[in-house]
């Protein structure tokens, strides 16, 4: 038996990155999602954001699976309204920050399921370069991390183990 599913995108961008965080949760200057009609809430399937995220017509290329092997650029191609030009005009002087997630549900719900709603992937970083013709807006968006040497700890960090008091210089 095979089951079908919808996949979507919510995107946020920040203006600053300073100000992810208000009161614990993620607070985006503007946030859209790219599935359904009606404005959605993300509600227990990621509890860190309250934000109610639009319908916006936009596609978005460059999720990975791969863990550190190759790390993309996200590009996120979005129709060139004057709000959206002005938003990317001001994004390319700020300290902005972007984050895509990616989710899939049971096909066929006209709102965001979130009892079959599954985070797939979620990318963060900063919007890098943009362009912008008469008909559509093109991101850039940069993992801001090293891509030609990316790090991640095989196990967890803990404070004991940076402040080793009793290690022997020989």
């Amino acid at each position: 038996m095979s089951t079908n599913y919808d996949i979507m995108c919510f995107l946020e961008y920040y203006t600053d990155r300073a100000s992810v965080f208000s009161g614990g949760k993620r607070t985006p200057t503007r946030q859209w999602q790219n599935f359904f009609q009606e404005g959605q809430v993300l509600g227990s399937v990621d509890t860190e954001s309250t934000a109610t995220y639009y319908n916006l017509a936009f596609d978005v290329e460059g999720f990975g699976s791969n863990l550190g092997s190759h790390i993309n650029d996200l590009t996120v191609t979005i129709a060139a309204t004057a709000d959206l030009i002005d938003v990317t005009d001001a994004a390319m002087t700020a300290d902005n920050l972007v984050i895509a997630t990616l989710y899939i549900q049971t096909a066929g719900g006209n709102v965001f399921d979130t009892s079959s709603a599954q985070q797939i992937s979620r990318y963060i970083g900063s919007l890098e370069e943009a362009s912008i013709s008469d008909i559509k807006i093109g991101w850039k968006v940069n993992p801001a991390i090293d891509k030609m040497k990316p790090q991640a700890p095989t196990r967890k960090i803990t404070s004991n183990m940076l402040n080793r008091a009793n290690l022997k210089v020989p």
